[in-house]
């Protein structure tokens, strides 16, 4: 929901309006303080209060919608407009805006909260989700298969594991049951009107307790009350073109959204090149075709009933396809020095060709209505992601399977003079289907339709509430039970305050706790067969029935204060343990007294086998700030954001963190691939129909590349044309930082990690090699847009 307020002396008066742009009548609108006032709105969502000069609260409510509570100083006449989310909203998260003499004001939720608005992305023309993402400052992200543009690319919040953190679409879960995260390489932004990010855990949460890292909820576009459209043409470098359109409106009752996007790139590899083959030993090399085109499509389309004011339903169809060639990020050049004097150093190796292929697709049907003295929501969803995978693999992501997931969800929720709760639940089925690897060893595999189908029911029952005591202070809290069929149950309690000391200052508080649940894939014992033998004679990549969640407490300070009618900051404490993380379980002692020496797929040993097991405690505490400054005229405004992301493992045993299985699990150490320090600055600029934006990303040490600290620096300038077109050229990643064609294995920045024992057995630490990822250099693409 969004509040704007623009100035004019003591009569507040304004308009009250649905996220369409819909009138709302009969709105409660109430000044809370030393001399408070009420009034109702019009059929037209019109209203007027007088008051003395004063600090207030601003609240407006009515049946159906979320209500909104906001700070004003009314030292002057001010108009007001508001802008209030139905309950059945598509945001897993209530999130209030405030924007006053066009300056941000401070948050009014309970955590931290970013919202990237389809303009947000348009500024440099960015035409992904995650490229938005990466000026988040407590966003880390993952490229498990390399760093070309068509490879895999997932998003963690506060910390080192993206399935700690929900992927929601309107929010409906889109998390994997394979890898506990979602692919987001290829989403497009012209099928959404927001990404809604918010971090740690909130009361507020219409999800479960399943999260500790936090929530992105892409929003996807929905019907205006007037009728609106866009297409958008593009073409630049490395073959890049996308085709966009996309309409919303309203014709009577009926509200409409529709999105398609087609994106195609030849890539900044297109070559063919000898390769020294890592599975294919008759190889040695083999002229082999290494690419990284990719062919995405979407489709979207929505469209909404309306009954009543209070009553709707929302029907949504979402489709995401996409086929790209990850062979130029899967195979690299050998660097490593256990290699020198081998053919293959300094020589492009890996399994070869690959081809990635996946296909979203997700159906939800949401609706409310009046019951009782409170409102009822409904949401009912259905969802399976399909990956499919044509040649070498190189991580856990390139598993041949289908999510499937079946949701039902329920919430009946009243709204009071000076407070609200809700009650609900939801169940969930979830089912993985999935091929199994290659053998090692070379026998045939059972086929798909003989493997085990993995699945598993949630049940969630919640209740969360909130109330305000006083005008300045609000509470906030939450009570979650959750339901696993495959491990049991967790309960989960949330509480969040927030104080506003006057109009341009809040201070938060927040705690709780949160679960990640084990993954299916996780939990599952594959046969000898489909494991793979490493040099000590152990099978390597077991899965355990044994594994149960982890669990984690957190703690949120944070504050938020406007310098003046032009800027503010915002600054965030947070510390996050966790305990039972699931970690990586190799048979040190049994490889040492040489148990493994006979172990093989004829005659295996229980005792030799590397897998997933709970162990030890792990810490995420950090600092995030942002600045925003509107300059004077207004025409020039900057963004800059910065954040220490500390995230470490604690009481490790020596089988999990051990030089014979990797090493680089260090008690006390920052996670390998996890900065320590990253952030963002972003400066945007118009006037008479030129428009110009320019961002600097900054990562620091031990960053998801493998590099030194890099920044990217991004920019755009573009012209509106008449009234409806707009023509934009946009530059990437201009000083070329970080850019290359190939992973260079054992090339990265070394991670000081355990690389043996002294004759007493303490452990002893050094620079362990790591691989260097590179992702594209210098592109641009020329962008027209025509709008009405």
């Amino acid at each position: 929901m969004h509040a704007i307020l623009l100035a004019m002396c003591c009569l507040i008066s304004g308009n009250v309006h649905s996220a369409s742009g819909k009138p709302l009548a009969g709105v409660r609108v109430e000044l809370r303080g030393v001399a408070g006032a009420s009034a109702s709105t019009d059929t037209q969502g019109d209203f007027s209060l007088s008051a003395g000069p004063g600090h207030y609260q601003l609240a407006a409510s009515v049946a159906g919608y979320a209500p909104l509570t906001v700070a004003v100083d009314a030292d002057r006449d001010l108009p007001v407009e508001v802008e209030l989310e139905p309950l059945d909203s598509p945001k897993l998260r209530q999130i209030g805006e405030v924007t006053v003499d066009g300056r941000l004001a401070p948050v009014v939720g309970t955590i931290p909260a970013a919202v990237l608005t389809r303009s947000d992305f348009d500024l440099l023309g960015e035409d992904r989700i995650i490229d938005g993402l990466q000026t988040l400052p407590g966003a880390t992200f993952a490229r498990p298969d390399g760093g070309a543009s068509s490879a895999i690319a997932v998003v963690a919040l506060r910390g080192p594991d993206p399935s700690e953190s929900l992927l929601a679409l309107d929010g409906q879960l889109l998390n994997d049951g394979n890898t506990g995260d979602v692919d987001l390489s290829r989403f497009p932004v012209s099928a959404f009107s927001a990404v809604d990010v918010t971090e740690g855990l909130g009361p507020e949460d219409s999800n479960g307790s399943n999260t500790f890292g936090g929530a992105i909820d892409l929003v996807s576009l929905r019907p205006t009350k007037d009728p609106h459209y866009a297409l958008s043409l593009s073409g630049g470098s490395f073959g890049q073109t996308e085709a966009s359109f996309n309409a919303t409106g309203t014709q009577g009752r009926l509200g409409y959204a529709t999105a398609l996007d087609d994106q195609n790139e030849t890539g900044f590899v297109n070559t063919t090149a000898p390769l020294y083959s890592t599975t294919n030993p008759n190889c040695s090399p083999c002229a082999t075709r290494l690419g990284s085109a990719v062919a995405a499509h979407l489709a979207l389309g929505a469209l909404t009933w309306t009954f009543a004011q209070d009553t709707d339903l929302t029907a949504r169809v979402f489709v995401l396809g996409d086929n790209r060639d990850q062979s130029s990020a899967i195979n690299g050049i050998d660097a490593n020095a256990a290699d020198i004097g081998t053919p293959e150093y300094g020589q492009l190796i890996g399994p070869g060709n690959q081809t990635f292929a996946q296909v979203i697709r997700a159906y939800q049907l949401r609706g409310r209505t009046p019951l009782g003295a409170g409102e009822l929501t409904s949401d009912f969803s259905v969802s399976d992601n399909s990956v499919g995978v044509d040649g070498g693999t190189a991580s856990p992501y390139d598993v041949v399977h289908v999510d499937h997931r079946y949701n039902g969800a329920l919430t009946w929720q009243r709204t009071f003079e000076s407070s609200q709760f809700a009650v609900g639940g939801y169940t969930r089925y979830e089912a993985l289907d999935f091929f199994a690897p290659s053998a090692a060893d070379g026998t045939p595999l059972t086929p798909f339709e003989a493997q085990p189908v993995l699945g598993q029911t949630i049940n969630v029952l919640f209740i969360r509430g909130g109330f305000t005591p006083t005008p300045k202070l609000r509470l906030d809290g939450g009570v979650f039970d959750s339901r696993y069929t495959t491990f049991g149950t967790n309960v989960d309690g949330r509480f969040g305050a927030i104080y506003s000391a006057d109009a341009r200052t809040a201070l938060r508080f927040s705690l709780g706790t949160g679960f990640r649940a084990p993954l299916l894939f996780e939990r599952y014992e594959f046969p000898y067969a489909q494991l793979s033998l490493d040099g000590n004679n152990v099978f390597v990549g077991q899965g355990s029935p044994d594994e149960h969640p982890e669990h984690a407490t957190e703690y949120e300070l944070g504050a938020s204060h406007e310098f003046s009618r032009q800027s503010t900051l915002d600054l965030s404490l947070y510390r996050t343990n966790l305990r039972d993380p699931v970690e990586i379980l190799y048979p040190l002692a049994a490889v040492a007294a040489g148990t493994c020496k006979n172990n093989s797929y004829a005659d295996p040993i229980p005792a030799c086998v590397s897998f997933n097991s709970n162990v030890g405690n792990a810490v995420y505490t950090g600092v995030e700030v942002r600045f925003v400054e509107r300059f004077v005229p207004e025409h020039l405004f900057l963004t800059a954001r910065y954040g220490i992301n500390s995230a470490f493992p604690k009481d490790l045993n020596s089988q999990f963190s051990n030089p014979t299985s990797g090493g680089n699990l260090v008690d006390n150490a920052q996670f390998l691939g996890i900065p320590q320090q990253q952030g963002s600055l972003q400066l945007d600029w118009s006037n008479r129909g030129w428009h110009s934006a320019a961002d600097a990303i900054f990562r620091g040490n031990n960053n998801e590349l493998n590099l030194a600290p890099f920044t990217v620096v991004n920019a755009l300038v573009g012209k509106h044309i008449g009234g409806d077109l707009d023509l934009s050229l946009a530059a990437s990643n201009i000083f070329n930082a970080g850019a290359g064609q190939f992973t260079i294995f054992g090339g990265g920045v070394p991670y000081r990690g355990l690389t043996g024992q002294d004759e007493s057995g303490a452990p002893l630490y050094g620079p362990l090699p790591t691989d260097a990822l590179h992702v594209e250099p210098v592109g641009i693409r020329l962008i027209l847009t025509a709008r009405r």
